[in-house]
Parts: structure tokens; sequence; C-alpha cells
């Protein structure tokens, strides 16, 4: 029998070519498919790996850091609690010779008041006692240039 002037056996033929072809391309098709995520497997299974190994450099890198962070606080702290000591004994003189130096002014109000009491008398106590104040004197002298290189 001829459909449309092709005869019945070529009909069928071209069936089967066309259905092998058409099995052959999908044969194809699986196999680029394949290979494809193959490939793209393997790529990923790659940036894994890259990933995986930056990620142990970066934990490598903290560990470094945080060492070095843990001895710089170590040290640091140290320095502070230095620091505070010496700050504490510093105090501590800075409140003697405070001290030191109302006894001083106290002693000088004493003796001025005196010498307007007394006029004469005080005068020559002032002599009699000089040693007394130059070595007064020589206090305060120390003391102010001690608290002048404190306070700067």
């Amino acid at each position: 029998m001829v459909v449309c002037g092709v005869p019945k056996f070529l009909e069928s033929t071209q069936f089967l070519l066309s259905s092998s072809d058409d099995h052959q391309d999908s044969t194809l098709r699986k196999r680029k498919r394949m290979i494809s995520n193959r490939e793209s497997a393997r790529r990923s299974r790659i940036r894994k790996k890259k990933h995986l190994g930056d990620l142990m450099m970066q934990v490598s890198q903290l560990v470094s850091d945080n060492k070095h962070m843990a001895i710089n606080l170590k040290d640091i702290t140290q320095m502070y609690l230095n620091l505070e000591y010496e700050n504490s004994i510093l105090r501590t003189q800075l409140a003697e010779l405070t001290h030191q130096l109302e006894s001083l002014t106290n002693i000088i109000n004493g003796f001025s008041s005196l010498s307007d009491n007394y006029g004469t008398e005080a005068s020559i106590m002032w002599r009699m006692d000089d040693a007394l104040l130059v070595h007064c004197d020589n206090m305060l002298h120390d003391n102010e240039h001690f608290m002048v290189e404190f306070l700067n």
C-alpha cells in the first residue's frame, strides 16, 4: 500500500530508523548528562576541598592570634598591677607630704603670730631657730621638687 507516495515497507523502515535515531539521541543525551554531572560533582568536590583548606588555615591563624592576644593580655595586666601598686605608694607619699607641709605651715604661722605679739623677742627666737627653718626649707624644697615631678 502507498500512502502519500511512500510505499508501506519504506514507511516502517523510516519509523524504525527514526525510532533508532531517537533512541541513539536519547542515549547520547543521557551519556552527555552523565558526563556533565560527573564533571559538576568533581568541581564541587574540588571546591569543598579548597573551602575546607581555607577554613583550616583560618582556624590556624585565629588560634595563633588568640595565643598572641593572651600573652599581650597577661603582660598588660601585669603592667596595670605594677602601676596600681606604684600609684598607691605615690598616693601614700602625697598624703604624708601634704601632712608635713600643713605642719610646717602651722609652725611658720605660729612664728608669725609670735612676731606680731612679741616683736623683738620673737625676732630673737627666730634667729635661734634659723637652723631649724633652713632644715624645714630644705624639706619643703625637696618635697616641692618631688611634687612637681609627680604632677608632671
